[in-house]
């Protein structure tokens, strides 16, 4: 049976203090052994992905992994998600966009709790987005990288393979994201990222294909795991997925 979702808080913050374009909602979730005398052992910043929000159930199992270990979860809803209406037109999403906005909050939670551990997770072109955010971070504890496409090139190679259509559908809801596929590239990141790193994906992923998926544990200069749960897509969620993240992150010495 899946753990219950987590009991998120809005209390954190809007990052530009304001409601236009540029802020960002932060959600946070704190572990059950949190009090004042009793601090979390740290602190990491969850990504969604593309059309993501911190409530789906993928982005959700990998929050209850962390919250189990006694670690802070700080996730932001990011722009352009067809899932959060307010964060604006879904058209509009990148690859550099999804990135840029995932380090404002990293140096918001960097200036928040500077003496505690902070790690990174993502989820798809979340991972993507990580694997940028932690190389320029030397200090970063470990990066969690679920369903993970290294590229833009990985996720246009796939919807080739699903047929015209796919490659239509992106093109009409995201036609911005479609143009910067074949230059986005996550491989000279990781190489810099000093942090160990971990992989959890679905075996029958068929945005992310397995090998794609490997190529992204692969490209990291410290990979340290790499788990592919049988029959689970793109989004994996549920016991068995739970199960594989505690692995993973007791890989990671969370």
């Amino acid at each position: 049976m899946t753990q219950p979702s987590p009991l998120w808080t809005r209390t954190a913050t809007r990052l530009s203090g304001g409601t236009g374009p540029d802020a960002i909602p932060v959600v946070m979730a704190e572990p059950e052994s949190a009090s004042p005398d009793h601090a979390p052992k740290g602190t990491v910043l969850l990504v969604h992905g593309r059309n993501g929000a911190p409530e789906q159930a993928q982005i959700a199992e990998i929050a209850m992994a962390y919250l189990a270990r006694g670690w802070r979860v700080v996730a932001p809803e990011l722009p352009h998600s067809i899932a959060l209406p307010d964060s604006g037109p879904p058209d509009q999403v990148t690859f550099s966009g999804h990135t840029r906005a995932a380090m404002a909050v990293w140096d918001w939670l960097a200036q928040r709790w500077p003496d505690a551990p902070r790690a990174l997770a993502g989820h798809s072109i979340g991972a993507y987005a990580i694997a940028h955010l932690a190389a320029a971070a030397p200090d970063t504890h470990h990066l969690l990288a679920v369903s993970p496409p290294l590229s833009g090139n990985v996720l246009l190679n796939a919807r080739k393979a699903m047929g015209p259509a796919a490659i239509e559908a992106v093109a009409r809801e995201a036609p911005l994201f479609l143009a910067e596929m074949p230059v986005a590239d996550a491989a000279p990141a990781l190489a810099r990222v000093a942090a160990p790193v971990a992989v959890v994906t679905g075996a029958s992923d068929g945005l992310v294909p397995l090998a794609d998926a490997r190529a992204y544990f692969n490209a990291a200069a410290n990979a340290r795991f790499f788990g592919a749960l049988p029959d689970e897509h793109h989004c994996p969620a549920g016991a068995a997925c739970g199960q594989m993240l505690s692995v993973a992150l007791a890989a990671l010495g969370v």
